[in-house]
Order: structure tokens, then sequence, then C-alpha cells
């Protein structure tokens, strides 16, 4: 049951960083032509495969897969480490951690260390 309650937080905070990352570079307009213009930004690409990964390794650990928390500790490492690497705090000015691709990065990897760790049902 915790594995699960576990996946599901991983679920909703790559998603939340997917959608972060979405509206802060996409934003609302031609979708393909705004990912081709950021596609060899770092910035971007960064969270959005860390996102991409988290979201997959969740919804693997949630209906009971293997090798899930793998997947989203590497979309976490990634998300988390290059934000890092480029630049920016764990901890930003005012402490809006929700709003910050590095904060979110390591939450990510703490939910898939939980679920990997945690026992399955």
């Amino acid at each position: 049951m915790l594995r699960r309650i576990a996946a599901l937080l991983l679920i909703m905070t790559s998603g939340w960083l997917l959608y972060q990352t979405h509206s802060h570079f996409l934003g609302g307009s031609d979708l393909a032509r705004a990912f081709m213009a950021e596609f060899d930004n770092p910035y971007f690409l960064g969270p959005a495969i860390g996102g991409l990964l988290g979201l997959a390794g969740g919804l693997i650990v949630f209906f009971g897969g293997a090798g899930g928390a793998a997947i989203a500790i590497t979309g976490g490492v990634i998300s988390a480490g290059l934000s890092v690497y480029l630049g920016e705090r764990l901890l930003p000015e005012g402490f809006k951690v929700w709003e910050n691709e590095a904060s979110v990065g390591v939450t990510i990897l703490v939910l898939a260390a939980i679920a990997a760790v945690v026992g399955r049902d």
C-alpha cells in the first residue's frame, strides 16, 4: 500500500514538473513549432526528460511492474542534476520550491527511492 502511495505521489510530482516545463518554455501557442525551437535548450530538455522518465517509472511502479523505480530515479537524477549543473539553486529565494526544477527533481528522486525500498504487496 505504501509503495502505491509513493508511486501516486511520484506520478503527481512528475506531472507537475512536465506542466511547469511546458508552461514556462512552450506556452500555449503552436506546440510543435515551440517544441522544435526549444529542442536544443538544456534548460528545457533536462526537466522535460526527467519528468517523462519519472512519470513512466511512477506508472510502472503503481501498476506493479518491475524496474519502474529505477527509471524514475534516473529521471530525478537527470532533472535535478542538470538543473543544479546549469546554475539553479536547490532552495530558491522566497522558498517557492514548487516552481524550481531542481527541487522538484530532488523530490522525484526521493519518492522513487522510497518506492524502490518499500516492499511489494
